[in-house]
């Protein structure tokens, strides 16, 4: 693999306040993302061979799995707790079914970037002692397999609603909420990936937070059921708005509603995938420059 970048070792520490040496750590040189798509994209690829090889139904897998969670998550809130979905977009009555598998694209892409983000930068530690390379490439490449599976999943979707007649011109806005999700979504997985390599037990409290985010997150139930006020905490609200809320309600305003989402959810996003992007950065500056030896 191919290590372009220049190495520029930057003195960190160079004694205590007590006068006695401690040990210097270096910091390389990390290049712009825009110099690095290459290697990003050669990182993704190895995901994506690697993703089903050796298994009797290959890349079926990447529908059998979501369609199989579909089907679960449908018959106990649809079937069994009668839950209701709203109205699709062109008028007809809602099918709880669509209007789940939307909120669980978003929310699959998010879980998956983090948790391949984590695994595939801890994997490349032979590699990063032998070669040097940015620590978010292989986190980002990670990011490049989940979306190609995301975009078969959305591709579905898209899909079935050209089939119910469900189609608006708030589509076009579509591209812009994904360029913001996918910018926010990589980032967050760059810093946990990178943080998790100084502190391993962080990838066991990313695993407890992302079970717990599913359900915070209105995704199998809709916002109308929070109460507004849950022991004088404002429930709804929070809810309502944290980034994953935003943007999986965002993604069902414009395809399954036909509606346009409104200019605070898109203010909330903008701010979201910045803030994300320039914590990364800061990591990613900080602290991913030299993890070959803590890998």
């Amino acid at each position: 693999m191919e290590a372009n970048s220049s190495e520029v070792a930057l003195r960190l520490s160079a004694g205590d306040s007590e006068g006695s040496p401690r040990p210097v750590r270096e910091v390389r040189y990390t290049p712009p993302i825009w110099r690095q798509w290459n290697l990003v994209w050669n990182f993704g690829q190895r995901d994506l061979k690697s993703k089903f090889k050796g298994s009797a139904l290959g890349w079926a897998w990447s529908l059998v799995v979501p369609l199989a969670t579909l089907g679960i998550y449908t018959v106990v809130f649809s079937v069994v707790f009668k839950s209701a979905p709203p109205d699709l977009g062109n008028g007809r009555s809602g099918i709880f079914v669509v209007w789940l598998f939307a909120g669980l694209i978003a929310w699959t892409f998010f879980a998956s970037s983090i948790n391949g983000g984590i695994s595939g930068l801890i994997g490349t530690g032979a590699l990063l002692k032998k070669i040097y390379f940015p620590a978010y490439a292989p986190v980002l490449g990670a990011t490049v397999a989940v979306g190609v599976q995301s975009m078969i999943e959305l591709g579905i979707y898209v899909t079935v609603l050209i089939f119910l007649g469900n189609v608006g011109w708030s589509w076009l806005l579509l591209p812009a909420w994904a360029a913001l999700f996918v910018i926010f979504c990589a980032s967050v997985a760059s810093v946990l990936a990178i943080l998790n390599v100084l502190v391993r037990d962080l990838a066991h409290l990313v695993a407890v937070a992302l079970q717990l985010g599913f359900y915070a997150t209105p995704i199998i139930y809709s916002l109308g059921v929070i109460p507004v006020i849950f022991h004088g905490i404002p429930l709804r609200g929070i809810i309502k708005w944290s980034p994953m809320s935003v943007f999986v309600e965002s993604l069902r305003d414009l395809t399954y509603g036909r509606t346009v989402t409104s200019v605070a959810a898109w203010a909330a996003m903008i701010v979201s995938a910045a803030v994300a992007f320039w914590l990364a950065a800061l990591v990613n500056r900080r602290f991913g420059g030299d993890l070959g030896e803590e890998l």
